[in-house]
């Protein structure tokens, strides 16, 4: 990489800090998209089981009269 910004017209020193940056740009893109299929993977068992949980509970009926209980 330090090559190829010192064609692009840096010089030495100028061109070892653009592929330095370069590189943590990459690897802090890299981290990121990781990060996200780990938050992926675990929302999924989450949502998964709110699903059936949503089937289980009963339907409540607007407008009724509540139950009275001792």
């Amino acid at each position: 990489m330090t090559g190829y910004f010192a064609a692009q017209g840096a010089s030495l020193a100028q061109a070892q800090q653009q592929a330095f940056a370069w590189i943590a740009q990459q690897v802090q893109t890299q981290a990121a998209f990781l990060a996200s299929i780990d938050v992926f993977w675990a929302l999924m068992p989450i949502s998964a089981a709110a699903v059936p949980l949503a089937l289980i509970l009963r339907n409540v009926k607007l407008g009724g009269s509540a139950p009275v209980s001792h």
